[in-house]
């Protein structure tokens, strides 16, 4: 009975022990994941293809547990060491996301624009006007339209704005792409009219078809719209209209005034004359 006893104790206390002892390590783990650290945050949205710069940016203080394990810890180590940006976003980061070092993409002379194309997506470069090329620059947003010529099952001749592909993102521009810093003399010209694009496989189609069978256009997004709308093919018959296809009605009314107005000149015209001849 005594044994029984003095081995039930045992083995409280050595239960009592390893509970105190778990528990202990338990707290310590907690404390641990509880310790304040920095992290590297977004002040405000930064889109994606933006590069980023030192107002965007905001460090913070979050319990280890929360900091991503991939997440900038001081700002500073986005810039080079004068100060000068040399990262852009792959994705939209909004305010209060964390910066991770797989949401951004350091671009120089060395890495090329395959390491500036964003996840899920490919590069296609597009040959337009290199006229317009001139106002468009590295970072901007696009719809692509396709003028193209066709019949109709009528055999009738059209001609038709179509909507080929919307809010895609511009790569480069000729070789001057996202994040590229421009040495003395370098020349950014060459290559200007080629825009290299941020498409998926379908875009990436419908814009090769669409160059193929027409002529290519694009128009230029406002910073911050990514809105996909409903946009019909517009044709030219849209826009002028073939009067020779137009009955003309006259205007009843106008044309009796216009009689009327007629023959009260002519009455006057004539009492003129008489008096002219003395009668």
């Amino acid at each position: 009975m005594k044994k029984t006893i003095l081995l039930s104790v045992i083995f409280a206390v050595m239960a009592a022990f390893f509970a105190y002892a778990y528990l202990s390590d338990l707290e310590i783990t907690y404390k641990k994941m509880a310790e304040p650290v920095k992290v590297v945050a977004a002040a405000q949205r930064i889109t994606q293809g933006s590069v980023i710069q030192k107002n965007m940016l905001a460090e913070k203080s979050v319990p280890k547990e929360y900091a991503q394990p991939k997440a900038f810890e001081a700002a500073g180590n986005l810039f080079t060491k004068d100060g000068s940006p040399v990262y852009i976003a792959l994705n939209t980061i909004e305010p209060g996301e964390q910066i991770l070092s797989t949401k951004v993409s350091k671009t120089n002379e060395d890495t090329g624009i395959s390491n500036i194309i964003p996840e899920g997506q490919k590069a296609l470069a597009v040959n337009f006007d290199s006229d317009s090329s001139l106002v468009i620059s590295p970072g901007s947003r696009i719809d692509v339209l396709s003028i193209i010529e066709y019949s109709d099952n009528n055999k009738q001749f059209h001609q038709s704005v179509f909507p080929v592909a919307q809010n895609i993102l511009v790569l480069a521009v000729g070789n001057n792409y996202l994040g590229s810093v421009k040495k003395d003399g370098e020349d950014f010209s060459q290559g200007k009219g080629m825009l290299t694009l941020a498409v998926n496989v379908v875009e990436a189609q419908a814009i090769l078809l669409a160059g193929e069978k027409g002529i290519l256009k694009y128009i230029i997004r406002p910073a911050g719209d990514e809105t996909l709308t409903d946009i019909k093919p517009l044709k030219m018959s849209d826009i002028v209209k073939d009067i020779s296809k137009t009955s003309y009605q006259p205007d009843i009314k106008t044309s009796a005034a216009a009689k009327d107005l007629s023959r009260r000149q002519k009455e006057a015209l004539e009492m003129i004359n008489k008096y002219a001849k003395g009668e």
